[in-house]
Protein backbone atom coordinates (compact mmCIF):
# COMPACT_ATOMS: atom_id res chain seq x y z
CA UNK A 1 0.00 0.00 0.00
CA UNK A 2 2.90 2.25 0.95
CA UNK A 3 4.75 1.48 -2.26
CA UNK A 4 1.49 2.38 -4.11
CA UNK A 5 1.35 5.65 -2.49
CA UNK A 6 4.81 6.71 -3.27
CA UNK A 7 4.67 5.52 -7.34
CA UNK A 8 1.74 7.25 -7.42
CA UNK A 9 2.49 10.21 -5.70
CA UNK A 10 6.15 10.45 -7.99
CA UNK A 11 3.90 10.36 -10.97
CA UNK A 12 1.56 13.50 -10.10
CA UNK A 13 4.54 15.08 -9.26
CA UNK A 14 6.35 14.53 -12.66
CA UNK A 15 2.65 15.84 -14.85
CA UNK A 16 2.60 18.39 -12.35
CA UNK A 17 6.11 19.86 -13.41
CA UNK A 18 5.84 18.83 -16.85
CA UNK A 19 2.92 21.10 -17.35
CA UNK A 20 4.36 23.92 -15.61
CA UNK A 21 7.49 23.85 -17.84
CA UNK A 22 5.71 23.19 -21.00
CA UNK A 23 3.29 26.54 -19.57
CA UNK A 24 7.06 28.39 -19.66
CA UNK A 25 7.52 27.00 -22.99
CA UNK A 26 5.11 28.16 -24.77
CA UNK A 27 5.03 31.15 -23.14
CA UNK A 28 8.41 31.80 -24.44
CA UNK A 29 7.01 30.67 -28.27
CA UNK A 30 4.29 32.74 -28.25
CA UNK A 31 4.90 36.30 -26.54
CA UNK A 32 1.56 37.43 -27.36
CA UNK A 33 -0.56 35.39 -25.02
CA UNK A 34 -1.01 37.00 -21.77
CA UNK A 35 -1.79 35.85 -18.43
CA UNK A 36 -4.88 37.14 -16.86
CA UNK A 37 -4.15 40.74 -15.22
CA UNK A 38 -4.66 41.07 -11.40
CA UNK A 39 -7.52 43.16 -10.62
CA UNK A 40 -6.89 46.18 -8.55
CA UNK A 41 -9.56 48.20 -7.09
CA UNK A 42 -9.16 51.78 -5.82
CA UNK A 43 -12.15 53.34 -4.19
CA UNK A 44 -15.36 52.29 -6.54
CA UNK A 45 -12.64 52.42 -9.94
CA UNK A 46 -11.88 48.87 -10.89
CA UNK A 47 -8.86 48.01 -13.36
CA UNK A 48 -6.20 45.99 -14.48
CA UNK A 49 -2.76 46.48 -13.57
CA UNK A 50 -1.72 47.50 -17.72
CA UNK A 51 -4.58 49.93 -17.99
CA UNK A 52 -4.92 53.50 -16.77
CA UNK A 53 -6.32 52.32 -13.22
CA UNK A 54 -6.76 55.79 -11.30
CA UNK A 55 -4.88 55.88 -8.20
CA UNK A 56 -5.34 58.00 -5.05
CA UNK A 57 -2.72 60.35 -3.67
CA UNK A 58 -1.20 59.46 -0.21
CA UNK A 59 -3.31 62.55 0.87
CA UNK A 60 -6.42 61.71 -0.38
CA UNK A 61 -5.96 58.30 0.66
CA UNK A 62 -5.12 59.48 3.86
CA UNK A 63 -8.46 61.64 3.50
CA UNK A 64 -10.98 58.77 3.17
CA UNK A 65 -9.02 56.60 5.25
CA UNK A 66 -9.89 59.04 8.30
CA UNK A 67 -13.73 59.92 6.79
CA UNK A 68 -14.59 56.07 6.57
CA UNK A 69 -12.74 55.23 10.39
CA UNK A 70 -13.52 58.35 12.01
CA UNK A 71 -9.75 58.59 13.30
CA UNK A 72 -7.51 62.18 13.40
CA UNK A 73 -6.05 63.15 10.49
CA UNK A 74 -2.54 63.33 11.49
CA UNK A 75 -1.16 60.23 13.13
CA UNK A 76 2.09 61.54 13.87
CA UNK A 77 2.33 64.31 15.63
CA UNK A 78 5.31 65.96 18.41
CA UNK A 79 5.00 67.10 22.16
CA UNK A 80 7.72 69.06 24.12
CA UNK A 81 7.67 71.46 27.19
CA UNK A 82 8.29 74.71 25.67
CA UNK A 83 8.69 77.95 27.78
CA UNK A 84 6.73 80.27 26.71
CA UNK A 85 6.38 83.33 29.89
CA UNK A 86 8.20 84.35 32.31
CA UNK A 87 6.92 85.88 35.32
CA UNK A 88 7.41 89.56 36.91
CA UNK A 89 9.56 87.72 39.31
CA UNK A 90 11.62 85.94 36.90
CA UNK A 91 10.39 82.48 36.97
CA UNK A 92 10.45 80.95 33.19
CA UNK A 93 6.83 79.24 32.98
CA UNK A 94 6.95 76.12 30.62
CA UNK A 95 3.72 74.89 28.61
CA UNK A 96 2.79 71.82 26.99
CA UNK A 97 3.28 71.74 22.84
CA UNK A 98 1.52 69.37 20.60
CA UNK A 99 2.07 69.47 17.02
CA UNK A 100 1.06 67.97 14.01
CA UNK A 101 4.20 66.52 11.88
CA UNK A 102 4.85 68.80 8.94
CA UNK A 103 6.02 71.66 7.96
CA UNK A 104 3.20 73.71 8.27
CA UNK A 105 1.64 76.23 8.95
CA UNK A 106 -0.89 75.25 11.00
CA UNK A 107 -3.73 76.78 13.08
CA UNK A 108 -3.20 77.25 16.73
CA UNK A 109 -4.94 76.94 20.00
CA UNK A 110 -4.14 78.52 23.17
CA UNK A 111 -5.24 75.31 25.52
CA UNK A 112 -6.66 76.55 29.18
CA UNK A 113 -6.73 73.87 31.81
CA UNK A 114 -9.01 72.94 34.89
CA UNK A 115 -8.68 74.37 38.55
CA UNK A 116 -6.57 70.77 38.81
CA UNK A 117 -3.19 72.64 36.77
CA UNK A 118 -1.85 71.22 33.51
CA UNK A 119 -1.80 67.62 34.15
CA UNK A 120 -1.92 64.34 32.09
CA UNK A 121 -5.70 64.59 31.27
CA UNK A 122 -4.96 68.23 29.83
CA UNK A 123 -1.62 67.10 27.90
CA UNK A 124 -3.88 64.03 26.53
CA UNK A 125 -6.21 66.94 25.15
CA UNK A 126 -3.60 68.45 23.60
CA UNK A 127 -2.72 65.62 21.64
CA UNK A 128 -6.10 64.58 20.21
CA UNK A 129 -6.81 68.36 18.78
CA UNK A 130 -2.88 68.31 17.55
CA UNK A 131 -4.07 64.90 15.72
CA UNK A 132 -6.83 67.16 13.88
CA UNK A 133 -4.35 69.48 12.79
CA UNK A 134 -3.88 72.20 14.92
CA UNK A 135 -0.54 73.13 17.27
CA UNK A 136 -1.68 73.32 20.97
CA UNK A 137 0.29 75.16 23.10
CA UNK A 138 -1.38 73.95 26.44
CA UNK A 139 -0.56 76.71 29.28
CA UNK A 140 -0.02 76.60 33.00
CA UNK A 141 -1.77 79.33 35.26
CA UNK A 142 -0.47 78.03 38.27
CA UNK A 143 3.59 78.10 37.27
CA UNK A 144 4.35 74.97 38.09
CA UNK A 145 1.97 73.97 40.63
CA UNK A 146 -1.00 71.44 40.29
CA UNK A 147 -3.76 70.10 42.37
CA UNK A 148 -4.80 66.85 43.95
CA UNK A 149 -7.71 67.65 45.58
CA UNK A 150 -10.76 69.80 45.12
CA UNK A 151 -9.27 72.11 48.15
CA UNK A 152 -5.82 72.69 46.92
CA UNK A 153 -7.02 73.26 43.82
CA UNK A 154 -10.01 76.16 45.00
CA UNK A 155 -7.05 77.52 46.45
CA UNK A 156 -4.67 77.79 43.26
CA UNK A 157 -7.60 78.79 41.24
CA UNK A 158 -8.27 81.50 43.81
CA UNK A 159 -4.94 82.97 43.88
CA UNK A 160 -5.26 83.23 40.28
CA UNK A 161 -8.31 84.89 39.85
CA UNK A 162 -7.10 87.56 42.70
CA UNK A 163 -4.39 88.50 40.69
CA UNK A 164 -5.72 89.17 36.79
CA UNK A 165 -2.99 91.06 35.55
CA UNK A 166 -0.22 88.36 35.63
CA UNK A 167 -2.97 85.54 34.58
CA UNK A 168 -3.53 87.99 31.29
CA UNK A 169 -0.19 88.36 31.08
CA UNK A 170 0.50 84.48 30.88
CA UNK A 171 -2.29 84.01 28.40
CA UNK A 172 -0.76 87.09 26.23
CA UNK A 173 2.77 85.30 25.58
CA UNK A 174 0.95 82.41 25.19
CA UNK A 175 -0.68 83.99 21.87
CA UNK A 176 2.50 85.39 21.05
CA UNK A 177 4.43 82.51 21.31
CA UNK A 178 2.05 80.95 18.92
CA UNK A 179 1.87 83.81 16.53
CA UNK A 180 5.75 84.03 16.26
CA UNK A 181 6.76 80.28 15.52
CA UNK A 182 7.30 79.37 11.89
CA UNK A 183 5.07 76.46 11.58
CA UNK A 184 2.38 78.42 13.20
CA UNK A 185 -0.09 80.41 11.23
CA UNK A 186 -0.06 83.50 13.58
CA UNK A 187 -3.27 84.82 12.02
CA UNK A 188 -5.37 81.34 13.03
CA UNK A 189 -4.90 81.14 16.72
CA UNK A 190 -8.16 80.36 19.09
CA UNK A 191 -8.49 79.96 22.97
CA UNK A 192 -10.01 77.01 24.43
CA UNK A 193 -10.36 76.11 27.80
CA UNK A 194 -12.03 73.95 30.06
CA UNK A 195 -14.10 75.15 34.13
CA UNK A 196 -11.39 77.68 35.43
CA UNK A 197 -9.85 77.51 32.03
CA UNK A 198 -13.39 78.71 30.36
CA UNK A 199 -13.29 81.30 32.23
CA UNK A 200 -10.10 82.49 31.14
CA UNK A 201 -11.18 81.72 27.27
CA UNK A 202 -13.75 83.85 27.88
CA UNK A 203 -11.18 86.62 29.13
CA UNK A 204 -8.88 85.80 26.46
CA UNK A 205 -11.92 86.79 24.07
CA UNK A 206 -12.91 89.74 26.24
CA UNK A 207 -9.83 91.92 26.41
CA UNK A 208 -9.01 91.10 22.64
CA UNK A 209 -5.85 88.77 23.10
CA UNK A 210 -5.27 88.32 19.35
CA UNK A 211 -7.30 84.93 18.62
CA UNK A 212 -9.94 84.87 15.79
CA UNK A 213 -12.08 82.45 18.48
CA UNK A 214 -12.45 81.13 22.14
CA UNK A 215 -14.57 78.14 23.34
CA UNK A 216 -15.45 78.12 26.73
CA UNK A 217 -16.66 74.71 28.63
CA UNK A 218 -18.55 75.91 31.25
CA UNK A 219 -16.26 78.44 31.98
CA UNK A 220 -17.71 81.71 34.15
CA UNK A 221 -18.66 84.73 32.25
CA UNK A 222 -20.55 87.92 33.04
CA UNK A 223 -23.82 88.69 31.05
CA UNK A 224 -23.20 92.13 32.10
CA UNK A 225 -19.78 92.96 30.49
CA UNK A 226 -19.52 95.25 28.02
CA UNK A 227 -18.32 93.12 24.69
CA UNK A 228 -19.24 96.03 21.84
CA UNK A 229 -15.50 95.92 21.35
CA UNK A 230 -14.36 92.31 21.32
CA UNK A 231 -13.40 90.93 18.00
CA UNK A 232 -13.44 87.28 18.59
CA UNK A 233 -15.70 84.83 18.25
CA UNK A 234 -17.16 82.62 21.13
CA UNK A 235 -18.30 79.07 21.21
CA UNK A 236 -19.65 78.00 24.47
CA UNK A 237 -20.81 74.69 26.45
CA UNK A 238 -22.84 74.17 29.35
CA UNK A 239 -24.55 71.84 31.37
CA UNK A 240 -28.37 72.12 31.95
CA UNK A 241 -27.74 70.60 35.20
CA UNK A 242 -24.37 72.69 35.72
CA UNK A 243 -24.94 73.88 40.02
CA UNK A 244 -21.80 76.24 40.22
CA UNK A 245 -23.34 78.12 36.33
CA UNK A 246 -27.17 78.61 36.56
CA UNK A 247 -28.68 78.03 33.07
CA UNK A 248 -30.78 81.09 32.70
CA UNK A 249 -27.46 82.93 33.38
CA UNK A 250 -25.91 80.83 30.67
CA UNK A 251 -29.27 81.90 28.67
CA UNK A 252 -28.43 85.91 29.22
CA UNK A 253 -25.36 85.45 27.85
CA UNK A 254 -26.51 83.69 25.44
CA UNK A 255 -29.22 86.57 24.70
CA UNK A 256 -26.20 89.16 24.84
CA UNK A 257 -24.22 87.37 21.94
CA UNK A 258 -26.90 87.21 19.73
CA UNK A 259 -26.49 91.33 20.23
CA UNK A 260 -23.10 91.19 19.42
CA UNK A 261 -21.45 91.34 15.46
CA UNK A 262 -19.61 88.33 14.72
CA UNK A 263 -20.29 84.86 14.66
CA UNK A 264 -21.16 83.62 18.16
CA UNK A 265 -22.97 79.88 19.85
CA UNK A 266 -23.78 78.78 23.03
CA UNK A 267 -25.34 74.97 23.21
CA UNK A 268 -26.65 74.07 26.87
CA UNK A 269 -26.76 70.08 27.18
CA UNK A 270 -29.47 68.54 29.10
CA UNK A 271 -29.35 66.21 32.06
CA UNK A 272 -25.41 66.98 32.10
CA UNK A 273 -24.04 69.26 34.83
CA UNK A 274 -20.04 70.81 35.25
CA UNK A 275 -17.18 68.83 33.77
CA UNK A 276 -19.16 66.79 31.84
CA UNK A 277 -16.47 66.41 29.15
CA UNK A 278 -14.10 65.46 31.56
CA UNK A 279 -13.58 61.44 30.92
CA UNK A 280 -11.73 61.57 34.43
CA UNK A 281 -14.98 63.15 36.19
CA UNK A 282 -18.09 61.03 37.35
CA UNK A 283 -19.72 63.74 35.86
CA UNK A 284 -18.95 62.53 32.61
CA UNK A 285 -21.52 62.45 29.73
CA UNK A 286 -20.55 60.57 26.86
CA UNK A 287 -23.59 62.13 24.47
CA UNK A 288 -23.07 65.69 25.28
CA UNK A 289 -19.35 65.25 25.35
CA UNK A 290 -18.93 64.11 21.79
CA UNK A 291 -21.27 66.46 20.42
CA UNK A 292 -19.33 68.96 22.02
CA UNK A 293 -16.10 67.70 20.68
CA UNK A 294 -17.87 67.78 17.10
CA UNK A 295 -19.30 71.37 17.48
CA UNK A 296 -15.77 72.48 18.55
CA UNK A 297 -14.05 71.14 15.69
CA UNK A 298 -16.50 72.61 13.10
CA UNK A 299 -16.17 75.60 14.81
CA UNK A 300 -12.73 75.98 15.32
CA UNK A 301 -12.31 74.58 11.32
CA UNK A 302 -14.81 77.65 10.35
CA UNK A 303 -12.79 80.54 12.14
CA UNK A 304 -9.42 79.46 11.54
Amino acid sequence: MIKKFFIGFWITSFVVVLGINWLKYDRLQNPEISLPQPQITVGSITDTAENDAQFLSAEEATERFNDFTGLPQFTQISTEDVVYHTTTAGLEVKGYLAMPEGDGPFPGIVMIHEWWGLNDQVRGMARDYAAQGYAVLAVDMYDGDSAATPEEARILATRVSGLPEPALDNLKDAVAYLKQAETIDGDRVASLGWCFGGGWSYEVAKNNLGVKASVIYYGRFNPEDDLEIMKTNIQGHFGADDQSIPVDDVKAFQAKLATLNGEHQVFIYENAGHAFANEDSDAYQEASAQAAWERTLEFLSSNL
